[in-house]
């Protein structure tokens, strides 16, 4: 399961993870950080405001490596640092999250 550091998510693979303990199925979170792909570059390059993502290979060797390291909470690159700042302080790192979403305009009911 891929999800941000601290969110929703990675407290949803928490429980399954217990949930499935015994089972012989592995729960793994990976929570990539921006991976340096068309889809970074096309959709959030205003938010990006010109920083560069990990690199898609190094991500890729990063994650498969803590894989077979047995990891259960992969976090490469940046990704460690918003994990370690949504604990320090949470309501910050919310309001600096919340504005990089855009706003989408509301579609009419057809």
């Amino acid at each position: 399961m891929m999800c941000s550091p601290g969110s929703p998510r990675s407290s949803y693979t928490q429980s399954l993870r217990a949930q499935l303990r015994g089972t012989g199925v592995t729960v793994i979170e990976l929570a990539p950080p921006g991976v340096e792909t068309p889809l970074l570059r096309g959709e959030f390059a205003e938010e990006m405001k010109g920083q560069k993502g990990m690199d898609v290979v190094r991500f890729g060797r990063k994650a498969l490596a803590a894989i077979e390291a047995g990891h259960l909470e992969i976090r490469p690159g940046l990704s460690n640092v918003l994990k370690i700042m949504s604990r320090v302080a949470p309501q910050f790192m919310f309001d600096q999250l919340a504005k990089t979403v855009r706003r989408q305009p509301a579609r009419a009911n057809p």
